[in-house]
């Protein structure tokens, strides 16, 4: 019985066999296998690590309400909400009954001050089944968040 080993090479997530023949890629090709990726770092609580996978599966994939759903998520984890509220709009123009992008949509515009528009979000996600307590409580502790100390 032939056994083969296998090594991880040290750059990148390339895997060489032992007798270093054919290297086997593990790099996504696809808007799928990107996303996948960005999943498993979005678990792991690596968002700017998703982000990145987030935006290749968007390039390749620009009109997947999911993808752009996702990317919007990892941004608005990141801090970054201005990019966050730029995902999630292209995500309920693909797709707007998204009460979770309405309520992330919510708090970016939350923490950017824009607390007019950030109503008429949580108004929508309530009405498509956001459960207003929890809604509310983010909204609140956001509010809280981006006062100046006293």
């Amino acid at each position: 019985m032939l056994v083969f080993v296998w090594v991880q090479s040290v750059i990148g997530s390339k895997f060489t066999h032992a007798s270093g023949r054919q290297p086997l890629t593990t790099e996504p090709t696809t808007s799928a296998e990107y996303f996948a990726r960005g999943l498993k770092s979005a678990q792991l609580g690596q968002p700017d690590a998703a982000a990145r996978d987030f935006e290749e599966a968007a390039w390749l994939d620009p009109d997947n309400a999911t993808i752009q759903f996702n990317l919007g998520t990892a941004y608005l984890s990141m801090g970054l909400f201005e990019q966050a509220v730029i995902n999630l709009d292209r995500s309920l123009d693909l797709n707007p009954d998204s009460s979770d992008a309405f309520g992330n949509r919510a708090v970016a515009r939350t923490a950017l001050g824009q607390d007019e528009l950030a109503a008429e979000d949580i108004k929508r996600a309530i009405e498509l089944g956001a459960p207003p307590d929890g809604i509310h409580a983010v909204i609140e502790y956001v509010k809280q968040w981006r006062k100046p100390p006293e």
